[in-house]
């Protein structure tokens, strides 16, 4: 049997809509707009705003529920506004009192909301969930108990804090993050042995977001360089014909006749490459030439040139272009320092992987990131490529100012495993999973076993980065500045680690404590310390205890 509607059967003022009905609670943009800490992002936007001056802004909530919406769902700006738009929910998560079908704000803002935010900012948010998921318990680092159980204990007291001792329990440090000034609160640390404190395991390595941009190639480069100083010199020839009788040759035709019949060969030989190289350097120099005797000319007439700042930043980048590939060319190398790769985007730079393949050579920020408990940051971005295992000692007292303790065990690649890497190391009683220096240990299969299982326990920062460019679009970047490349990586982990936050604080181990507590209530037994031995958050036991016995025991305010 064949079911069709006839299309004057479905028209919109036809169409029934359930917005009289209540939105279901279980739908995960309801369940995200309750866990998400806005409050504490807010306060983080608040400063980078100016109360006194300008119009009153587009309310906060909403700007920051905007962004999780775009680089959760990897949207660009335009289809991130739309898509809000669209969806009930995604209103009801950014903070809207009820649906509205105008959009919630133009997608240029985005833009400046990445600006204002930075990439220091930006990091800055991404610490304020991972402080959050810590308070909770979300990220648990268990110590072992004497009979090789993970546990952890949950400690009521029912005595209030009094201010001085909240602020005992914490430290502030000012930090670098991505070349701005970001203040981190943790917990302080009391004196101890070294490695008597040390907990969790981090595990840290390096990758390369890249960038939106078109595999650059020399040839297609400098053909490109060519026709912008074509458009430069028109623009000046245009506005001051009188100077210039005739417009200076650049013999553009032939030469775009030369580049397309080039980039049409499927089988590109060393001398044709070579040939297609020099015709274009000649072009562009002679264009270069023709620039800079107009602009001479303009100056002796007292002239002023009508390029706009844009205008000449492209003629500064071209001549820089040509210079590099100018000695690229005469040298016979493939490589000089600071290659210019594209025009627009001058900042962005080659990084070489090392692994061989297509993407041998990646275009865009280098980061070496950590991860701990499935939660992951970017310790250091940069557009150069910079060697990552110099960043060990910084990433790891980095982890000590978010959690106040130093790890237990710091998973790593080979090229951590330097000698003055290890002694660092060893200096705080930190393992590693390097290899030790000298003989190869006989071990038994039972510790090579072992030791193999730790050692694929860095997979899990592999896999993140994975996640982070197949789902979260951290391997095709479509911002065009530096500071909002930063803000876009670090919003990128954001979205991440509240996924992750999400996932933990819904896991289904509620049952298991509502169950321990209600037992306890039965027994009246009192609830000073509660040892489990479950693979489970402290957060999820402190949550059902308060639950079930809050009603009863005027102390919820001391949880």
């Amino acid at each position: 049997m064949i079911v069709y509607t006839p299309a004057n059967q479905r028209t919109l003022l036809l169409f029934r809509t359930p917005f009289e009905a209540a939105l279901r609670p279980e739908n995960r943009w309801v369940r995200m707009a309750e866990i998400v800490p806005w409050d504490e992002m807010a306060k983080l936007f608040l400063t980078k705003l100016s109360v006194n001056q300008g119009r009153p802004t587009v309310d906060l909530r909403i700007i920051l529920g905007a962004l999780m919406v775009a680089h959760i769902e990897d949207l660009s700006d335009v289809r991130a506004i739309e898509y809000i738009q669209e969806n009930i929910y995604a209103q009801y998560f950014v903070g809207l009192p009820s649906f509205q079908p105008d959009p919630v704000f133009v997608p240029s803002l985005f833009v400046e909301i990445r600006k204002r935010l930075g990439s220091g900012g930006a990091a800055e948010l991404n610490e304020r969930l991972i402080n959050e998921a810590a308070k909770l318990e979300v990220i648990k680092h268990r110590r072992k108990s004497d009979d090789g159980h993970n546990t952890f204990e949950v400690v009521i007291d029912t005595a209030p804090k009094t201010s001085e001792e909240v602020e005992q329990d914490t430290i502030t440090e000012e930090v670098k993050v991505g070349g701005e000034q970001v203040e981190i609160t943790g917990k302080a640390v009391a004196d101890s042995k070294p490695g008597e404190r040390n907990r969790g395991q981090m595990a840290i390595d390096a990758t390369v977001a890249p960038v939106h941009i078109s595999f650059p190639t020399d040839t297609a480069l400098l053909a490109n360089c060519r026709r912008q100083s074509e458009r430069l010199l028109d623009t000046i020839f245009e506005r001051f014909r009188a100077y210039w009788p005739v417009k200076p040759r650049t013999y553009r035709r032939d030469a775009e006749k030369k580049s397309t019949n080039f980039s049409k060969k499927r089988r590109k030989t060393k001398k044709d490459i070579r040939r297609a190289l020099k015709s274009e350097l000649a072009c562009l120099q002679r264009n270069i030439s023709h620039l800079h005797a107009m602009l001479d000319l303009l100056d002796e007439q007292q002239q002023a040139c009508p390029w706009s700042h844009a205008a000449w930043r492209v003629f500064w980048i071209i001549q820089e272009i040509y210079r590099q590939q100018r000695e690229m060319y005469a040298s016979g190398r493939r490589s000089v320092k600071d290659r210019i790769v594209s025009i627009h985007m001058p900042f962005i730079r080659p990084i070489k992987r090392g692994k061989g393949g297509a993407k041998n050579t990646e275009f865009g920020p280098k980061i070496n990131a950590t991860i701990t408990e499935g939660f992951a940051w970017s310790h250091r971005m940069d557009f150069n490529a910079f060697n990552e295992s110099c960043d060990l000692p910084d990433q790891v007292e980095g982890y000590r100012r978010q959690f106040g303790y130093y790890p237990a065990l710091v998973l790593a690649d080979e090229i951590y495993w330097t000698n003055a890497n290890r002694k660092w190391l060893k200096e705080r009683d930190i393992k590693m999973n390097a290899r030790p220096k000298g003989r190869k240990p006989k071990n038994s299969k039972y510790k090579q076993e072992k030791l193999r299982k730790r050692n694929n326990q860095r997979n899990v920062i592999e896999g993140k980065f994975g996640e982070g460019k197949n789902r979260y679009g951290l391997d095709n970047l479509r911002t065009r500045l530096p500071a909002t490349i930063g803000a876009d990586v670090h919003l990128t982990f954001l979205a991440m680690n509240l996924a992750k936050y999400v996932r933990e604080i819904e896991s289904g181990l509620f049952s298991v404590f509502y169950g321990i507590a209600t037992w306890l209530m039965r027994q009246k037994m009192p609830l000073k310390v509660l040892m489990v031995r479950r693979e489970a958050s402290a957060a999820t036991c402190q949550l059902a205890i308060r639950e079930l016995w809050a009603p009863n025991l005027d102390c919820r305010k001391n949880f």
